[in-house]
């Protein structure tokens, strides 16, 4: 009973020796001046390689900080396509547009590069969804006199989901009279 506690340790330290035993590297470099490594000598050509010593760097732990604060580096790596902030600049709310021939500009807040490669602007007009666009300025007709509504989305261009919702915005449409 005492022989195979004794075999294993003994097996167990061989195995060890031979995880520290420094593995020989062979090289070739044939005839298109390519490089050929490995661990067994396939040939005369292959020659016993002069490499450096492997160094090995220990990791580190991640430190987990707490819910509510952010270190500086946490914060430099805010996602560039996220949006933020995403609000209508044109119309302002209860703006008098006075002789625009029936036209509308709308806009909303600047987006970078990268959320519009993501995503588009949608805008909603009296409750009528317009098509999508990649600017976040849009000129619309047929906005005739009165009372009327305005209401952007920001649609993500491959899922067609909704990321973001500005406020409705109303604004009144007048034209100047003909003499």
């Amino acid at each position: 009973m005492r022989k195979i506690p004794l075999i294993v340790c003994l097996l167990a330290t061989l195995t060890v020796a031979q995880a520290e035993e420094k593995k020989k590297i062979y090289k070739y470099t044939d005839a298109n001046g390519v490089t050929h490594y490995t661990e067994t000598k396939l040939n005369d050509e292959y020659q016993e390689a002069d490499l450096p010593e492997l160094s090995i760097v220990p990791s580190t732990p991640i430190k987990q900080s707490s819910a509510g604060s952010q270190t500086a580096d946490e914060a430099a790596q805010v996602d560039p396509a996220a949006v933020t902030k995403f609000t209508i600049i044109a119309p302002v709310h209860e703006e008098n547009l006075w002789g625009t021939g029936g036209k509308l500009t709308a806009q909303v807040s600047t987006l970078t590069p990268a959320q519009l490669e993501n995503n588009q602007v949608q805008f909603i007009i009296d409750g009528s969804k317009k098509a999508p666009a990649d600017d976040t300025t849009q000129v619309f007709g047929g906005i005739y006199r009165g009372e009327h509504t305005v209401q952007a989305l920001l649609v993500n261009r491959y899922t067609k989901k909704v990321i973001k919702k500005t406020d409705t915005v109303t604004f009144y449409m007048h034209q100047n009279s003909k003499k």
